[in-house]
């Protein structure tokens, strides 16, 4: 593990390594994370595991309490379908407004960003293809020019980051979100109000749905 790197700084490449142990089901949620052992294993200072560590927590994949050693967090189906369902219905209305307001040139950048998340999936990148989703998504929601809504859904989406373990968890679903990702793209190039805030609505239960299913099968 090279923690030199000028592009990185260590707590950065702590949390790139310890998400990815947990996405990958390496690090089993309620498992304990000892910051010596840690900072032992990647050579670093406790400084930036604890950086880390505060970070995995804001994207809900850490638990930490005062004074106890820091868990992987515990996935809470409650509040994944609170999530699901807000995030479906706020992303569902700002894909509809960005209908009105998209132009030609934000309609090529999305087909670039989807031809980037299709490349991801051949590769079977799960983190980069998350990434590429992540920024397809965003785009469509800065276009309206309604920066509260936009900040709202990202407070959502900040309270349960964990969900996309998903595409980590099961990357099939890669393969139906880019067909999903086409029909969004296409409904907006339509300029289809209506259809858009329906396939953006579909898109985040469907997501959500299948991570249930999955954690509900391995009994987290």
């Amino acid at each position: 593990m090279n923690v030199n790197n000028v592009f990185t700084t260590k707590s950065e490449i702590v949390f790139n390594y310890l998400k990815n142990k947990i996405l990958n089901n390496e690090l089993e949620p309620g498992s304990d994370l000892i910051i010596s052992k840690i900072s032992n294993d990647l050579n670093v200072s406790p400084i930036p595991v604890r950086e880390a560590l505060k970070s995995l927590e804001m994207e809900g994949l850490v638990e930490l309490e005062a004074h106890k050693t820091a868990k992987v967090a515990t996935f809470n189906l409650d509040k994944l379908y609170q999530i699901g369902t807000i995030r479906a219905g706020l992303e569902g209305y700002a894909a509809r407004l960005a209908a009105d307001y998209i132009t030609d040139d934000q309609i090529l950048k999305l087909n670039d960003i989807l031809n980037e998340m299709n490349d991801a999936k051949e590769k079977k990148d799960s983190e980069l293809f998350n990434n590429k989703n992540m920024e397809f998504h965003r785009f469509i929601y800065k276009i309206p020019p309604f920066p509260m809504l936009y900040d709202m859904i990202i407070n959502v989406w900040d309270g349960g980051k964990w969900t996309r373990a998903i595409f980590a968890m099961s990357p099939d679903r890669m393969g139906k979100s880019i067909i999903e990702h086409h029909n969004i793209l296409n409904a907006l190039r339509e300029r289809d109000n209506n259809k858009v805030e329906l396939l953006i609505r579909e898109h985040r239960l469907n997501a959500s749905k299948q991570l249930e299913e999955i954690i509900r099968k391995q009994n987290i």
